[in-house]
């Protein structure tokens, strides 16, 4: 574990690293990345192996999830960057502002502190490392301490690419997360619990520095009577029951008109009850938890819905030697159950049975999280009105959670999940500050600076009236300009 000392020093010379990082063009950064990238597929079968000692991913889930996706996000990225990458001008109002000319960019913080993730160890940091990169900043991340070998694959990775010391990594507990932020760094993104995302909340904002955090979700989806309940079936088991639940964009609950609320439950029971917990490579379907705290979590909320009255309609019991868990499926479950107002963050799935699209929305809008959702429905209209009305950060409409792969689109949500905003360009100012420069070139004084007199007075009446009776340039009132020019001249001898 490193200690405090180790993080101050390592970001002390991800620092001098980054004033030689941000000098360089853009076109080398992403070039740089695009070479890292491309390693990493071609050593992709490392982070399965990788991944599935620390937290017992699946290959097949590792594969898609962790290793396919590096290059991709690089490109992408490169797209949501590149606009900011150079300084924009702004045309300024020629009255008002003559002869000046104005431009802003982006410019890095400095060193941005990553604290990561254990769910997604190498494909949970394209959000935060690769966007910091391009920017021009340095990074260091520590990896949660359950998954420290999956998340050093990319961060070796990516530094080999890079100046020496530009990219470091800190391993260990909480602690070493604490020393990070003491440590000096500029900005911090975290994805984590609710507690510890509020301490760090805190501790940021202590330090006077921007802060990102998204502390999870319980997300649900709305199944409405007019669904394709084939694909719904199918896509609400995979988005429930992949890398074992354990995703902040999981569906952690299904509301479903009652009307349909039957047929729905029978063919997620048929499906839940097919797959596959017990075996070994191709021949699992759902992965174990990755650890026994998580495994105790997810069976005390399946032991307090079924004492509270729901009904076990699949799985419901540990299995194997190890932390899994089966797919779990719980029928007539109550806004009230810890399983469904709680992150369960495992292969559970509650299904809420409601009256109307209406009330669904309403339990939505109450859940303790709000970062994503989906409306499951054939009628499409209908299905973006009620995304409208749904307050959480993303919705999808016959589908989940995609967004949170995609660079180029906004991951956010309310309430306890936090005001962090992960992907798209609404995510930079974590990783980087505008400034802006304007430049005066007009020789002549300003007719609005000191001493004041009538003439000046007169003159902002003048304007404001030009202003409200939409007189345009033709009313300028020259002399006026003039006069008051001359007098500024005149006062400071000009």
């Amino acid at each position: 574990m490193d200690s405090a000392e180790d993080v101050r020093r390592k970001v002390e010379a991800s620092r001098r690293a980054q004033q030689v990082w941000a000098a360089q063009p853009f076109s080398d950064r992403l070039a740089a990345l695009r070479r890292a990238a491309e390693a990493m597929l071609r050593d992709r079968q490392r982070i399965l192996d990788l991944s599935r000692a620390e937290m017992g991913k699946l290959e097949v889930d590792a594969l898609f999830t962790e290793a396919l996706g590096p290059l991709d996000a690089v490109n992408a990225w490169a797209g949501v960057v590149r606009p900011y990458a150079e300084p924009e001008t702004f045309r300024l109002n020629p009255l008002s502002f003559p002869r000046k000319e104005a431009r802003m960019q982006l410019v890095p913080r400095g060193v941005v502190g990553v604290i990561a993730p254990w769910n997604f160890p190498a494909a949970g940091l394209y959000r935060s490392v690769i966007p910091a990169l391009l920017l021009g900043n340095g990074v260091v991340v520590k990896p949660s301490e359950l998954t420290p070998e999956s998340s050093a694959w990319l961060l070796e990775h990516v530094a080999g690419e890079l100046p020496p010391d530009l990219l470091a990594t800190v391993q260990g507990d909480g602690t070493v997360g604490e020393a990070l932020i003491d440590a000096g760094v500029d900005a911090v993104n975290f994805t984590g619990s609710v507690a510890t995302g509020r301490r760090v909340s805190v501790r940021c904002a202590e330090r006077g520095i921007p802060v990102s955090v998204e502390m999870g979700g319980n997300d649900a989806a709305i199944v409405l009577a007019d669904a394709n309940l084939p694909r719904t079936v199918a896509g609400i088991t995979h988005w429930a029951l992949q890398n074992a639940g354990q995703a902040c964009g999981a569906v952690e609950v299904v509301f479903v008109e009652r009307s349909v609320a039957d047929a729905l439950v029978e063919r997620l029971e048929q499906a839940f009850s097919k797959l596959r917990v017990d075996g070994s490579g191709a021949d699992v379907d759902v992965a174990p938890l990755a650890s026994a705290n998580q495994l105790d979590h997810v069976a005390r909320h399946v032991a307090e819905a079924v004492a509270a009255g729901a009904k076990l309609r699949a799985g419901g019991e540990r299995t194997g030697a190890g932390f899994g868990f089966q797919p779990t499926l719980l029928d007539d479950c109550t806004p009230d159950m810890a399983v469904v107002r709680e992150e369960t963050f495992g292969p559970v799935l509650p299904i809420v049975r409601v009256g109307s699209a209406f009330e669904a929305v309403q339990r939505v809008n109450e859940l303790e999280y709000g970062l994503t959702a989906s409306v499951w429905t054939s009628d499409l209209d209908r299905g973006a009105r009620l995304a409208e009305r749904l307050d959480v950060g993303v919705v999808t409409i016959n589908n989940h959670a995609l967004t949170g792969a995609l660079p180029q689109l906004a991951w956010s949500g309310t309430r306890n999940t936090g005001t962090g905003i992960a992907n798209s360009r609404w995510s930079l100012t974590t990783f980087a500050r505008p400034k802006t420069l304007l430049i005066d070139k007009n020789p002549a004084p300003e007719p609005f600076w000191l001493p004041f007199d009538g003439d000046l007075l007169e003159l902002g009446h003048r304007l404001a009236e030009a202003q409200v009776k939409k007189l345009g340039r033709a009313y300028r009132i020259p002399g006026l300009i003039r006069r008051r020019i001359e007098r500024v001249r005149t006062f400071f001898q000009m």
